[in-house]
């Protein structure tokens, strides 16, 4: 039971403390919390002598052992799948929390504290059968490939876990089959395992996620602070030298005016590099505006032209959304992404941008056909300075800018590629700056050759 109990709350740790504002994460987390406190419950039982402080502790822990995870699963499950709207969401949290309050009551007698079985089957069960039939349905109906692969690796975790402890705990003991419960342990550390990897290797309710976000938030603090300094001691030893080269130029020495136009330059090319890195760098400030996505891309492929006329542009709109942003830094963005696009393919180059919504987020997809991206270079893809490209002049701050200027829009960039199978790159801003929506009809003024629209 300790292992139980320890596992339990070593998970509920992880996912709490490492995205707390994430209300799915902190009730998937509640689950573990309360489901721990049933296992510290069957602990503190090998100790009732009498002390008043072990059986205030033991009723306590089985109180939120047997009622509170029950209850966390179910608003676990609705919050999860997005059934609970924000408008009604605290009053259906307290009429669900109504059963806890009945049995608390009328079936719990302190200090001793002794479980009603068939009661508390009553409701525990339609709790955790209707979660999981919510947690499962919003995989199945999810249309964002990225996201279902997630959601699917959540049940996973938590759907045959909490299915085997609804039936040793609850349905078994309320049909008279006692202690089959002892068997949870090893369900319990097989669900860690199967977690533990998971959350490593793909994420798990937005955790991984968060991780990469601390590092590259830690990359881009550290990064903005130092390129000022950088920056300045660049820009006056430059100044010295270019100021300098001139003096000696102005002097007609007509056999060293090669070296010192090579001097002038390099210091050029330094002004440059100094003046691009600081403004990529930069804090931004938004000037927000209403424009449609629509336009938004019409217009970024538009400052493309003509090398985006080689492209066998594709659209696929499954609706088309006014929206409350910044158009100059978005267009900057979406730019960027087909440049990157471009370059990255070969001779057949075809270009495909979606745009569709999920429950709380609009999203556009960029697909390329390219090379794709090592899966090893994935995770440092958005990193400031680092680049694929081998290319002078690149900086490896492009991404990095597109990364912070969805941060800023409080959206988000995935990257999600595969070597020799292409690169998409998705843009997604909350559903909260969408002014409207409407759906997409198709219109002759507003296509260009190689377009189709979904």
């Amino acid at each position: 039971m300790f292992i139980l109990t320890a596992l339990l709350w070593l998970m509920s740790t992880i996912l709490f403390f490492t995205n707390p504002e994430n209300e799915k994460t902190r009730w998937g987390s509640y689950i573990g919390f309360c489901g721990g406190f049933g296992g510290g419950s069957v602990l503190l039982s090998y100790n009732l002598d009498g002390s008043k402080g072990v059986q205030l502790l033991h009723y306590i822990s089985s109180s939120l052992g047997h009622y509170g995870t029950a209850y966390a699963i179910l608003i676990f499950g609705l919050i999860y799948s997005d059934t609970l709207k924000s408008k009604n969401k605290l009053l259906w949290q307290l009429l669900l929390f109504i059963p806890v309050i009945i049995m608390q009551v009328f079936f719990t007698e302190y200090p001793i504290f002794e479980t009603h079985h068939v009661i508390l089957a009553i409701w525990v069960v339609p709790y955790v059968v209707i979660s999981e039939a919510l947690m499962i349905y919003s995989a199945y109906s999810e249309s964002n490939k990225m996201i279902r692969k997630q959601k699917y690796f959540t049940c996973l975790v938590i759907v045959p876990a909490l299915t085997f402890a609804l039936f040793t705990n609850i349905i078994l003991e309320a049909f008279g089959y006692f202690g089959v419960w002892m068997l949870n342990p090893w369900a319990i550390a097989a669900a860690f395992l199967l977690f533990g990897y998971i959350i490593i290797k793909y994420g798990f309710l937005g955790v991984q996620i968060k991780f990469e976000k601390q590092r590259r938030n830690l990359t881009m603090q550290a990064v903005t602070s130092g390129t000022a300094l950088l920056n300045h001691s660049i820009k006056n030893e430059v100044a010295k030298i270019d100021l300098l080269a001139n003096q000696l130029k102005d002097l007609n020495q007509e056999k060293n005016n090669e070296s010192i136009d090579l001097i002038l330059k390099s210091t050029n090319h330094l002004f440059e590099l100094s003046t691009r890195i600081q403004n990529k760098l930069d804090i931004m400030e938004l000037k927000e505006s209403e424009f449609r996505l629509g336009d938004l891309i019409k217009s970024s492929i538009d400052l493309l032209q003509p090398q985006i006329s080689k492209v066998n542009l594709i659209k696929e709109y499954e609706l088309d959304a006014s929206v409350w942003a910044d158009f100059v830094h978005l267009q900057e963005t979406a730019i960027n992404i087909m440049k990157n696009a471009m370059e990255a393919m070969g001779n057949s180059q075809i270009l495909k941008i979606r745009i569709y919504k999920t429950r709380k987020k609009i999203h556009i997809d960029f697909i390329d056909n390219g090379k794709g991206i090592e899966k090893e270079k994935l995770s440092k893809i958005l990193d400031p300075f680092f680049s694929t490209k081998k290319k002078v002049g690149n900086f490896g701050l492009g991404l990095t800018y597109c990364y912070n200027v969805m941060t800023k829009h409080k959206g988000d960039i995935t990257i999600k590629s595969k070597l020799g199978h292409g690169t998409t790159i998705t843009l997604s801003l909350p559903i909260n700056r969408v002014l409207n929506m409407q759906s997409i009809q198709e219109s002759k003024d507003d296509k260009l050759s190689g377009e189709c629209y979904g």
